[in-house]
């Protein structure tokens, strides 16, 4: 009997023990819950921060998203608009572009207006900035738009434009204006001090050759060289030159040069272009076209009426020979073009060297009048060389002098 009473005193005690262990879990557990509780709450609640920042930044983009399309959307219909409707004029395009930039700008004053520490003052800046901006946008794009049109209409006019603001602008004075002195063009190529001090050969050498070396002749200026030049290279082979697109500029109709030897008449046409350029088959049709102008109004025959057949014997017969020159090449198509009608070319042919002095003879009554012409001179463009014995070309001023020349008294261009 004592033996079961032990038994059920030591399970009875571990029952306690049990039962005392656990309470003790479980307010330790309470304890650390007590806790760990606050922290626990502090992450829920920043889940729900997060999630709440995550979804109003997700509907912000979506917002930005939407915005951007319409923005895209709508520039694609401004520009289907202009394209579209391009033929109503360069004023309404011409608005709508500065419109589009002055929106720009619009934007800018808007953010200095109401961000979080605003900037009246420049925003009013700005605002004032963008009306005087869309004006000059406007204009600017005007003109723009004019210049693409007639250049179109009129390819040779890039010729006229000046690529940079450095470039020579041809211009040209005819008489004399103001206190009615002419005045030396070579002062334009020296220093005060040099055409004071200079003796008038030096003076004058210096001032070509720094006419020669400038690097920022216009488009006319390079191509009135090598107009002079095709022309000297032709003198050279005995022809009589006349210059038509230096002297008659816009209305040489594409004949710069006419070359006369007997009974052969050359129109000649040059292009000094840049080497990477390509010439197109218009450029011939203008040539054909101009050379058959010219043999209209110029060469007699007897019958009453002028016909394709005899025109195209004239060239067969070299009488009349269309002569395409310059410093590119010819597309394919082109060259097909000249080959069908009967024109000579010749290609890849740089400017070269050769005398700028005109060494002149007038005869004015019982004596000649020997003067020599710098590409600077007024008279210079006009002035024939080899009409005359004893004409030719200088390389130098001091050659011209030496050989009885005077340089021209009327200096204005």
């Amino acid at each position: 009997m004592k033996d079961y009473l032990w038994i059920f005193i030591i399970i009875g005690a571990a029952i306690i023990w049990g039962i005392i262990s656990w309470i003790m879990e479980i307010a330790s557990d309470s304890k650390k819950y007590l806790e760990l509780k606050p922290k626990l709450d502090n992450l829920e609640n920043s889940i729900k921060e997060h999630e709440l920042k995550l979804k109003k930044d997700r509907e912000e983009l979506e917002l930005k998203i939407k915005k951007w399309n319409e923005k895209v959307e709508n520039d694609k219909q401004e520009i289907k608009k202009i394209a579209n409707q391009k033929s109503m004029g360069f004023p309404w395009l011409a608005e709508a572009y500065a419109d589009y930039f002055a929106l720009k700008d619009g934007e800018i004053e808007k953010y200095l207006r109401y961000k979080k520490s605003p900037a009246y003052k420049a925003a009013e800046n700005v605002k004032i900035i963008k009306e005087e901006k869309k004006e000059l946008v406007r204009e600017n794009k005007i003109i723009k738009y004019k210049i693409n049109y007639f250049v179109k209409l009129f390819p040779w006019l890039l010729d006229l434009i000046a690529e940079d603001e450095g470039e020579e602008i041809p211009v040209r004075v005819e008489g004399n204006i103001g206190n009615g002195k002419s005045e030396d063009r070579v002062k334009n190529y020296l220093t005060q001090e040099e055409y004071q001090s200079l003796p008038s050969v030096e003076r004058n050498q210096m001032a070509l050759d720094r006419y020669l070396r400038n690097r920022h002749k216009s488009k006319w200026a390079i191509g009135r060289d090598y107009e002079m030049y095709v022309g000297y290279l032709y003198d050279q082979k005995g022809y009589s030159i006349e210059y038509k697109g230096i002297i008659d500029g816009f209305e040489d109709l594409g004949r710069d040069i006419i070359a006369r030897k007997k009974d052969e008449v050359c129109i000649i046409q040059c292009k000094c272009w840049a080497q990477y350029k390509e010439i197109h088959e218009k450029h011939i049709f203008q040539l054909f076209g101009t050379t058959m102008e010219y043999w209209i109004k110029n060469f007699k025959i007897h019958k009453n009426s002028k016909n394709f057949d005899e025109f195209s014997g004239f060239l067969k017969e070299d009488k009349l020979r269309p002569v395409f020159f310059t410093s590119a090449s010819l597309s394919t198509k082109a060259k097909e073009m000249a080959h069908a009608l009967n024109i000579e070319i010749v290609e890849n042919e740089p400017l070269g060297e050769f005398p700028r002095i005109k060494c002149n003879i007038n005869n004015d009554k019982s004596r000649q009048k020997k003067i020599y012409h710098l590409p600077m001179d007024q008279q210079y463009d006009r002035t024939v060389i080899g009409n005359r014995s004893g004409e030719f070309y200088a390389f130098t001023v001091k050659e011209a002098e030496d050989a009885g020349f005077r340089r021209a008294f009327k200096h204005r261009f």
